[in-house]
């Protein structure tokens, strides 16, 4: 559930993202009623079981099962807003009704890292494999100037990957990779997703490559995600004050 909004005094319209449809929206009648069977279901982030009545331009969403309601992350602020980024970023780079496996499998990766507490690492690894599978796969392996194979000693541009040191006066915001962000950057782009979780980076390495993904992704969007404004602000906050499921 990638996306809730209420309308009128009971309905909601909901941005799922299925296995075989990919992106699509839904009516959900009557799902904010206390004892409607869709009240549960259509909180945003639940991974369930849905049954969708197809319509010309909105479905309708008449059934649902819960696989997983992720209630974890709409009570801790900090976790809402990772969840929340991941799923604006989703939302963002997909059209409707474009399936593709590969994202489903990649954004049910990115929640079970989250609910392990991983989520700087979740999102670093949806950002990359997003942009791969979106067709913006960053050049890795040679210059993007000159085209000669990288061994180290390189800079990362949001244009398009890496550069050498000669070639990185051609890029205005070519920034340095480290050696080790950008064999983490090789991984999380050949890995299976269903391996990511054995990777351990640094913190070091985890916030060098949010700041180069931050200008690679921004170089490709025509506006600014709410999400990342919200992530940065409860990120600010101090850590006690993030869960809300706390009572003063």
């Amino acid at each position: 559930m990638l996306r809730v909004r209420n309308i009128g005094e009971a309905d909601r319209i909901v941005t799922l993202y299925t296995a075989q449809k990919g992106k699509i929206r839904a009516a959900a009648r009557g799902a904010r009623r206390i004892r409607n069977r869709l009240l549960s279901p259509t909180q945003v982030f639940t991974h369930g079981r849905y049954l969708v009545f197809p319509g010309k331009e909105l479905h309708t969403l008449s059934q649902a099962e819960i696989i997983n309601s992720y209630q974890d992350f709409r009570d801790d602020l900090e976790k809402m807003a990772y969840a929340s980024y991941i799923c604006e970023l989703l939302d963002t780079f997909t059209e409707e009704e474009l399936p593709s496996v590969e994202l489903y499998a990649l954004l049910l990766a990115a929640f079970s890292l989250g609910a392990q507490g991983r989520f700087p690492l979740a999102a670093r690894a949806f950002e990359v494999r997003l942009m791969q599978e979106s067709g913006y796969a960053p050049q890795l392996h040679h210059c993007l100037g000159c085209g000669c194979a990288m061994t180290g000693n390189l800079l990362f541009t949001a244009e398009g990957g890496v550069v050498c040191t000669q070639c990185a006066p051609q890029y205005q915001d070519a920034l340095p990779l480290s050696n080790g962000t950008w064999e983490l950057l090789k991984r999380l782009t050949e890995w299976d997703v269903a391996r990511l979780g054995i990777l351990h980076p640094t913190p070091a390495a985890l916030g060098e490559l949010e700041r180069l993904m931050r200008k690679y992704i921004d170089f490709r969007l025509d506006y600014p995600l709410k999400s990342l404004a919200f992530l940065e602000t409860v990120r600010a906050m101090p850590a006690q004050k993030t869960d809300r499921s706390r009572s003063d």
